[in-house]
């Protein structure tokens, strides 16, 4: 039986997603652990507020984001800002180490909110322009399998080191800043692939 050929586009994304939001699992396990150092007893409502800044300038700039990307015929505008965005994810926990108190933690998750309002229009926009027609189950459920387990084994191995000592959270989250910021290796991929369809159609 032939095997059917595989959707570049679908793989690119997933492997996007598996570099941003896998890291991102064990960063959101260990956050109230790791700033209790760093922010003192009161770490707890300022992860809450952290937490909630991130969602509302998610919210924010949804919209405006949207509004923009459809404006544009081809779908260059959309890989370049999903690039930009996911270099504004991984950036933040590169400056985590460095926190001093919770109003440089806010604006972390400031930056980090907006970096997923940049990225998430725009992946769910090209994965549904470039999903194949009839096979859209598949592919949305390889992409789940593939986030999944590479989500599981991170967590896995994230844990592990993290548990060696406080030193090691420093580790923990420079790494995942530097994983998260190289997911925008594949959104190049993308825009070198000349067999994609969003590039016809939008």
């Amino acid at each position: 039986m032939k095997l059917p050929k595989l959707n570049k586009v679908v793989i690119y994304l997933s492997l996007s997603d598996v570099f941003t939001w896998g890291p991102y699992t064990i960063i959101s396990m260990l956050t109230g652990l790791y700033l209790a150092s760093k922010l003192g007893e009161n770490v707890v409502q300022f992860v809450g507020i952290g937490t909630s800044i991130y969602f509302f300038t998610r919210a924010l700039f949804q919209m405006p984001v949207g509004i923009l990307t459809d404006k544009y015929k081809h779908d260059k505008d959309e890989i370049l800002i999903l690039f930009v965005g996911i270099l504004l994810m991984g950036f933040p926990f590169l400056l985590y180490p460095y926190i001093q108190n919770q109003y440089q933690y806010f604006f972390l998750q400031f930056l980090f909110g907006l970096g997923v309002s940049l990225n998430l229009t725009n992946w769910r926009k090209l994965f549904a322009l470039n999903v194949d027609t009839g096979r859209e189950g598949r592919q949305y459920s390889m992409y789940e399998v593939i986030m999944s387990v590479s989500t599981a084994l991170i967590c896995i191995l994230g844990g592990y080191i993290a548990n060696m000592g406080d030193i090691y959270f420093d580790t923990v989250m420079s790494v995942a800043g530097v994983i998260i910021m190289l997911g925008g290796i594949w959104s190049i991929m993308i825009y070198r692939y000349e067999g994609r369809k969003s590039r016809k159609k939008k």
